[in-house]
């Protein structure tokens, strides 16, 4: 906690000595208005002083919140909760606080949205209250409010001490990127088809369980006897085959070697949709992410058939932050295929990297 004391010009240490000295001389001279007044913002002076800090050290808050993580544009709410100890009331004090940016967590109040929230309160004596924030995410990541000030006013409104949080108690917010849904059919159809084999990576082709309709599969998916008794186009239903394993490698490094493509963003969410299909099929999925974690090494969730396993995906993603490092992309290839599974499916999202190696790798994002 910070304390930053602002007075009015009038109340400035240098005003106030030469107010002192102008009492005296005015004392002496037997000029008793001057005096009276010279007096009285001398008095006003020291009692609102005393009154700002014997309050100061009866105020203090908490604050609680109720999501550890959210998506992007939902709303979120969190308590504060002030309390004042002292004997005396306090009036008007009033309670600001900021986000970084209107880019990364807003405050929202009725249809207004800014990444500063202000508001005024009374408080009696020995009483608390507890204020409720609504917040929300405006960009996938860890965001924190900037800045947590209460602004305490004597009774006269004469002096304003400005108390401010300190950064350890401000709260965190993690943000985690939307989840999108994927229009194309490259993904489909490398699940049906990669190996060319009698039985594909996703359908045992050798066990037919039923039919079902036609979604342009190949020719010989078609169920023919079926497709003649129905009028209708009707494609074989295979057994499907559990326990694949892929490798997905997310490079947002652009064609510099610390050059950040643009759609970014755009990437991390379509990764995160990859990763929803696959998990929802029954796969296990390895993450491998462009970005050093903490301890300097490449980003990496290692895979699982875990319900949790989604979440923690997300979760991991939120924490790629633009600001952080990433590696040149060979690099960043060279450790993470030598490091990878070997019998998964490496799936490339972003910027690939030299066509030299023999590594089983697909392409479905550019």
């Amino acid at each position: 906690m910070k304390i930053y004391k602002e007075p009015p010009f009038i109340f400035t240490p240098l005003v106030l000595i030469l107010n002192m000295i102008l009492l005296i001389i005015s004392s002496f001279a037997g000029y008793s208005v001057p005096a009276l007044l010279f007096s009285m913002i001398l008095s006003l002076a020291l009692l609102s002083r005393i009154y700002l800090n014997m309050q100061y050290k009866k105020i203090s808050w908490s604050i609680r919140k109720y999501h550890d993580a959210s998506s992007i544009d939902e709303t979120v709410t969190c308590q504060i909760e002030i309390r004042n100890d002292s004997a005396l009331p306090v009036y008007r004090l009033k309670m600001n606080i900021e986000s970084r940016s209107d880019h990364e967590l807003v405050f929202t109040g009725g249809d207004e949205e800014s990444s500063i929230c202000s508001l005024s309160l009374d408080l009696p004596a020995k009483s608390q209250k507890t204020i409720t924030v609504t917040l929300k995410g405006k960009g996938r990541g860890i965001h924190r409010w900037s800045n947590l000030e209460f602004l305490l006013k004597d009774p006269l409104s004469l002096q304003i001490y400005r108390v401010e949080s300190g950064q350890e108690m401000l709260p965190s917010f993690k943000v985690l990127p939307r989840i999108g849904k994927i229009h194309d059919l490259k993904l489909k159809s490398m699940l049906q088809g990669y190996k060319q084999t009698n039985y594909s990576l996703f359908l045992d082709e050798t066990s037919i369980i039923g039919t079902k309709d036609y979604e342009n599969e190949s020719f010989r998916h078609i169920h023919w006897l079926a497709t003649a008794k129905e009028n209708k186009l009707l494609a074989k239903k295979y057994q499907k085959v559990h326990g694949d394993l892929y490798s997905i490698f997310l490079n947002m490094v652009g064609a510099g070697q610390f050059h950040l493509r643009k759609d970014m963003e755009e990437l991390i969410e379509y990764t995160v949709s990859v990763c929803l299909y696959l998990i929802k099929e029954g796969c296990k999925v390895e993450l491998w992410v462009n970005y050093a974690t903490e301890h300097q090494d490449i980003m990496r969730l290692k895979n699982d058939l875990d319900r949790s396993q989604l979440r923690k995906l997300i979760e991991t993603l939120a924490l790629v932050n633009p600001n952080g490092r990433f590696f040149p992309t060979e690099l960043f290839y060279q450790h993470s295929l030598r490091a990878k599974d070997n019998k998964s499916l490496g799936l490339i999202i972003g910027t690939p990297p030299e066509l030299t190696t023999r590594e089983p790798l697909l392409h479905i994002k550019r």
